[in-house]
């Protein structure tokens, strides 16, 4: 298989079939195999009775329904999971992005020149000046601590080497920044502009994100991947355990300096507030080499239980 063309759905059923119709007119013309995998993310509306049907007309689609909503991160690893593509490409439901768009991705993606292609939305429609506020701290914290640039993170156009999901899993919140995981992965990138329609009265889009909570994930993929992955920079017994020395080193100092003013000197030292921090700082110091213990169980957890699916299916249709 080519090329697995991922769409995930929330009560778009009103866009869902001129979607299809776009899709298949451009990759149907081309000399690839193609996959179209449309995940419902525990839609409320008819949009799996139209997914149903495009399926049994259609052997190039695949879906599977959610017994709930799960969120697009769930939907896109779910897409993720069953595709066989060399390429994986995703674009939303919505109507807000042309297919030729995504044509365009890959055709840059498949040059071998880097693993993915993020199409940055020119002229966007969904955007008062808080949010475009918010979105360049966002894009500033990332060039910050993932030592990328993007223009447009939060794109859902994309067009990916395989190798590049097969080394990524999303959750809660991770399809938001899901450029930056991969590129704490190791994937190279490159950005292409491409046209940006107004939305569809009726189409849903996922939740927006709490700011301050996507700022804080993107903090936490730095640390997560570095001490994932090799070489294991940022393991926690060497985050918590540089801390916990450090702590217990100016403890000690505190300690030995109080100590040398009581044995020699004679002075009291019983009311002295550095007596008080000295103790403080030898506990705190413990008590990070004790988080630092802890951290490294549940990463070792972590490696025992990574191929844990992140949702349940009701129904899967493959041709």
């Amino acid at each position: 298989m080519d090329i697995s063309i991922i769409v995930t759905v929330y009560n778009n059923s009103s866009t869902l079939i001129e979607l299809y119709d776009g899709l298949s007119s451009v990759f149907g013309e081309l000399d690839r195999s193609y996959e179209l995998i449309i995940i419902n993310d525990g839609s409320a509306d008819d949009s799996w009775k139209i997914i149903s049907s495009l399926q049994k007309k259609d052997p190039h689609v695949k879906a599977i329904d959610f017994r709930r909503h799960y969120g697009e991160s769930a939907a896109l690893q779910a897409g993720f999971d069953l595709s066989k593509g060399n390429y994986v490409l995703t674009i939303g439901a919505s109507l807000e992005n042309d297919p030729k768009d995504l044509l365009k991705l890959f055709e840059k993606v498949s040059k071998k020149d880097n693993d993915m292609v993020i199409g940055i939305r020119q002229g966007r429609y969904d955007g008062r000046a808080l949010s475009k506020m918010k979105s360049k701290f966002a894009h500033w914290i990332i060039k910050y601590v993932a030592k990328t640039k993007f223009s447009d993170v939060t794109s859902p156009v994309r067009a990916m080497e395989r190798e590049v999901v097969q080394n990524i899993r999303l959750f809660g919140d991770g399809y938001m920044y899901l450029p930056v995981l991969a590129t704490l992965y190791g994937a190279k990138f490159e950005e292409v502009s491409i046209k940006h329609y107004k939305p569809r009265a009726s189409a849903t889009f996922p939740a927006r994100v709490n700011f301050f909570k996507f700022i804080f994930d993107i903090i936490f993929l730095k640390f997560f991947v570095s001490a994932t992955t090799p070489p294991f920079n940022l393991t926690p017994m060497r985050l918590f355990g540089g801390l916990g020395s450090l702590s217990a080193l100016l403890g000690s100092i505190g300690g030995i300096y109080l100590t040398y003013q009581k044995a020699f000197l004679g002075l009291d030292i019983g009311t002295r507030p550095l007596l008080i921090l000295s103790v403080l700082l030898l506990i705190l110091g413990a008590m990070f080499v004790v988080f630092g213990v802890l951290g490294e169980i549940i990463i070792r957890s972590y490696f025992e239980t990574q191929d844990k699916l992140t949702y349940t299916t009701r129904e899967k249709l493959v041709a």
